[in-house]
C-alpha cells in the first residue's frame, strides 16, 4: 500500500534491512512459553527499568488472560519503533502491537498506517467514558479511534522544598513566600530571580529556573500563556499568534536578564553538560537548578538516585504505604501545577502520553486488542502507574492508587489531567516536523540568537510549505486508492 512519498522513501533505505533486522534481532519472548497460542509480537520503545516495568505486565497477562484465550505476547524493546513500524507496516510485515508517541498517532493515521479501534474497543467496554477526556481525545482523528494510552504524563513544576526553606530570608525580602510555589507566571520569575545565586564574575552558581533546563517541553510554554499553536477547525499553524508571542519573549527574558554566555556555561558546565538525566548528576538532583518543568517519573529516579531529597534518613527506604500525605510531609521536593500567565488559564499542561497502537496489516488484529483492552483494566493500569509514578489515563482511579504510589505527588497529575486547560499535542499529521520547527525557534530565541517575532515567522512560514506538500502528497494518493 502507499503510505506517500516519506514512507516510501523510508522503505527505499530501509526495507532490506527489515527482514534481516528480524532475523538478527527478533522479538524476545517475554518468558514463558506460548506453546499453541496465538502469538502476538508487540513492539515497544522503552529500556531499563521502564523496559522491565512493562515486561512484568507483558508476564503477566501472558499467565493469565492470555493463558486463558490462548494468546500469547512476545514483547520486543527496540529504538526507533516509530521508523522501524512505519517501514515494516509499508513492507506488509508490521508487529502486530506498535507501541508509539503521542506524536505518531495522527501521522500514522493519515498515512493510513493504523487500523480504527473504535469497534473492538466498544466490544471490551472501552468508550469515551473510561477516559479523561484530554487523552481520549488525543487518541481520536478525524472520526476514528487510532490508539489507547499505555503510559500517560502531564507536565508540572518540580520544586525542591529544601531549597526554599534554606533561602526563606531571600524570598520573604522578595515579598515571596517560602513555604508555596508560585502560582502565575510573574511570581515563577520572582521566585526564580530570588533564589539564584551568581557569582562576583557573572558565573551562574545555582539557579532559580531556566526555561530550557532541561527544555523538554517548553517549545509548548504557550499552553500556560492561553495560546494555541493549530487551529484544528481551519487546519491552520498559528504559531504567529500573539499570546505564543508572549511565551516566546518570556522565554527570552532568562537570558536577557541572566546572560546568553552565562547560562551556556552554566549548562554546560556546572548544570551537567552531557550528563545523563537519569543519573545522579541530573542538575535537580544536585541542587544546582531549584525548579524545573517536568513530568512525573522524576519521583521514581529521585526515590532511586537521591533517595535523601524523600526526607528519610540515610538507610531507609520510601515505601508507598506510608501514605501520601505522610510522604509529602517530609519530602525535600514537591510537585504542583506549572504556573499560567494568568488565573483564567489554571491547570494549563501538556497530556503527554505513550500510545498503543495496531498497525494496518497486523497478523492478529483480535488477538492484539486482547492485550490492550488488558492494559486498560483499571487494575492493570494503575499497577503500571505505581510503578512508573505516573498518573491514569482513565476517568475512576482508586484511593489506593493515589494514597500508596511510588509519586507522594500523584494526585497533582491526576487533577492536570482532568482540567478543561490540558492539552495535548495539536492534532495534525505533520506534527513532528512542526514541533521541530517551533523547537529550532525556541531555542534561538532562548539564545538570543533571534528575535521571537521572526523566529516564530520563519517557523509558520516553513511549516505551512511543509503542510502544504503534504497535504497535495495526501491527495495523490488518495485519488490513486480511490482509482485502484
Amino acid at each position: 500500500m502507499d503510505f506517500g512519498k516519506a514512507a516510501k522513501y523510508l522503505v527505499v533505505i530501509a526495507l532490506v534491512c527489515v527482514a534481516g533486522w528480524l532475523l538478527i534481532w527478533g522479538p524476545r519472548g517475554a518468558g514463558g512459553n506460548a506453546d499453541d497460542r496465538v502469538v502476538i509480537d508487540y513492539w515497544e520503545k522503552w529500556s531499563g527499568e521502564e523496559e522491565k516495568q512493562m515486561r512484568e505486565v507483558v508476564d503477566e497477562f501472558n499467565a493469565t488472560v492470555g493463558a486463558e484465550k490462548k494468546i500469547f505476547v512476545r514483547y520486543t524493546s527496540t529504538s526507533a519503533v516509530s521508523q522501524k513500524t512505519l517501514v515494516a507496516t509499508a513492507a506488509g510485515v508490521p508487529p502486530d502491537v506498535a507501541g508509539l508517541w503521542d506524536l505518531n498517532v495522527v501521522q500514522f493515521a493519515a498515512l493510513d498506517a493504523l487500523i480504527p479501534l473504535e469497534h473492538m474497543a466498544a466490544e471490551h467496554g472501552i468508550t469515551s467514558e473510561t477516559y479523561k477526556p484530554g487523552y481520549w481525545k488525543a487518541c481520536n482523528y478525524d472520526g476514528h479511534l487510532y490508539a489507547l494510552v499505555s503510559s500517560p504524563a502531564a507536565i508540572a513544576l518540580l520544586y525542591n522544598r529544601k531549597i526554599f526553606d534554606e533561602s526563606a530570608s531571600q524570598l520573604r525580602a522578595a515579598g515571596l513566600d517560602p513555604n508555596r510555589p508560585p502560582k502565575t507566571i510573574a511570581e515563577l520569575d520572582a521566585y526564580a530571580k530570588a533564589l539564584d545565586q551568581v557569582d562576583s564574575n557573572g558565573v551562574i552558581v545555582r539557579a532559580g529556573f531556566l526555561p530550557t533546563e532541561p527544555g523538554w517541553y517548553i517549545s509548548l510554554a504557550t499552553y500556560w500563556f492561553g495560546g494555541t499553536l493549530f487551529d484544528e477547525k481551519t487546519q491552520k499553524f498559528t504559531f504567529t499568534d500573539p499570546k505564543n508571542l508572549e511565551a516566546m519573549k518570556w522565554i527570552a527574558s532568562y537570558a536577557q536578564r541572566l546572560g546568553r554566555k552565562s547560562i551556556n556555561d552554566f549548562q554546560s558546565g556546572v548544570a551537567g553538560g552531557a550528563v545523563q538525566w537519569d543519573s545522579p548528576q541530573n542538575p535537580f538532583l544536585t541542587g544546582v537548578v531549584a525548579m524545573e518543568m517536568h513530568g512525573p517519573w522524576m519521583a521514581n529516579y529521585i526515590r532511586n538516585l537521591k533517595p535523601v531529597m524523600t526526607g528519610l534518613p540515610p538507610g531507609q527506604t520510601d515505601n508507598p504505604q506510608d501514605g501520601a500525605a505522610a510522604r509529602q510531609a517530609r519530602s525535600l521536593y514537591a510537585y504542583a501545577p506549572f504556573p499560567p500567565v494568568s488565573p483564567q488559564y489554571e491547570g494549563a499542561t501538556y497530556l503527554q502520553f505513550d500510545a498503543i497502537c495496531i498497525p494496518k496489516g497486523a497478523k492478529h488484529p483480535k488477538e492484539a486488542f486482547e492485550w490492550i483492552a488488558y492494559l486498560q483494566r483499571q487494575d492493570v493500569m494503575e499497577h503500571l502507574g505505581k510503578l512508573r509514578s505516573t498518573p491514569s489515563p482513565l476517568a475512576k482511579v482508586s484511593d489506593d492508587f493515589l494514597n500508596h504510589n511510588a509519586n507522594p505527588y500523584i494526585n497533582v497529575f491526576e487533577t492536570l489531567a482532568r482540567s478543561p486547560n490540558a492539552r495535548g499535542v495539536p492534532q495534525t499529521p505533520v506534527w513532528a516536523e512542526a514541533g521541530d520547527e517551533l523547537g529550532n525557534a525556541v531555542t534561538s530565541v532562548a539564545t538570543l540568537d533571534d528575535t521571537p517575532e521572526h523566529a516564530l515567522q520563519q517557523a509558520q512560514d516553513r511549516i505551512e510549505k511543509i503542510s502544504k506538500s503534504f497535504q497535495v502528497k495526501q491527495q495523490k494518493r488518495h485519488a490513486k486508492d480511490g482509482s485502484e
